[in-house]
């Protein structure tokens, strides 16, 4: 067998245009945790409202200076102890679910242990899990239904995992369970879970085919930066966030109740996605 059938693919090197660009948002971004980063943990702190909306539009320019495009399908409920629900594809996830409405994450105790990943999660609204210690869930489902019950819906990735992008994953019900504490609470409030579909469906302006797919979802062994330069290559993505009729949670539900309900409507938006497949694309066919 010859060196070249073995040898491993190297991606092309980024234009200078791209480089520029992305050059161009790091002083961006920079600039703007340094503007409205403080005043955005201060008012955390006290517990105002006031900036709410800066993590959304930090999320905005970071979609813009990566080149993604979001489409939302559909409205985020804007009222009531919310849990959003949504399948996992990539690290692009973050930004694009930020750029359309204020929400905290449910993010890995990791991310809290970087210091500058540290500072954008604050700025956004973060409540940390530890995936290796299951005891530490109580007190996890606790803070996400404080979370809520303030006002501020909390983003769940209940895959608990990234996927391909072609299939859904079987959703653990775990933090299931602090909707329904949220709905204990004895508010008035509704508590409610948004079912989310995310579709990434075109990449460089064309519509993506299942083969180009890891081009933008990130799973398995990828490490960040050569998955980060591969897609910073590929001329941007765009993805369609589908979302779902409100499932009205009580306290009397079962945590695995609310999250065989909600796996089934995000299956369901999967569905819708695939039909309005743009014609003309050869691809395999997908399981949900």
């Amino acid at each position: 067998m010859s060196l070249a059938a073995t040898a491993k693919p190297v991606a092309p090197p980024l234009a200078a245009s791209t480089c520029v660009r992305f050059a161009g948002l790091v002083l961006a971004l920079a600039g703007f945790v340094v503007v409205f980063g403080p005043p955005r943990r201060l008012a955390q702190r006290l517990g105002w409202r006031l900036g709410e909306r800066i993590p959304v539009l930090f999320q905005r320019l970071l979609c813009a200076g990566l080149g993604v495009t979001v489409r939302q399908h559909g409205e985020l409920v804007a009222e009531g102890s919310r849990l959003i629900v949504a399948n996992h594809v990539s690290w692009l996830d973050i930004p694009v679910m930020g750029a359309l409405a204020p929400m905290s994450f449910l993010a890995k105790k990791e991310i809290g242990e970087h210091p500058l990943g540290r500072e954008l999660v604050a700025m956004q609204g973060v409540v940390y899990v530890d995936r290796g210690r299951r005891r530490c869930i109580p007190g996890v489902n606790a803070r996400m239904a404080e979370t809520m019950r303030a006002g501020s819906p909390v983003l769940l990735f209940a895959e608990a995992t990234t996927g391909d992008g072609n299939r859904l994953m079987r959703f653990r019900s775990s933090h299931f369970e602090a909707i329904r504490l949220a709905a204990m609470s004895g508010n008035e409030s509704p508590a409610l879970i948004q079912p989310v579909y995310l579709h990434y469906s075109r990449l460089g302006g064309l519509p993506m085919a299942r083969f180009v797919r890891p081009r933008v979802a990130w799973y398995g062994d990828m490490t960040f930066m050569p998955h980060f330069y591969r897609f910073a290559g590929g001329g941007g993505a765009t993805c369609d966030v589908y979302c779902g009729e409100p499932i009205r949670v009580t306290p009397d539900m079962h945590r695995k109740t609310a999250a065989r309900l909600t796996e089934a409507a995000v299956r369901r938006l999967a569905a819708e996605a695939r039909a309005v497949r743009p014609s003309g694309i050869l691809a395999g066919p997908e399981s949900a």
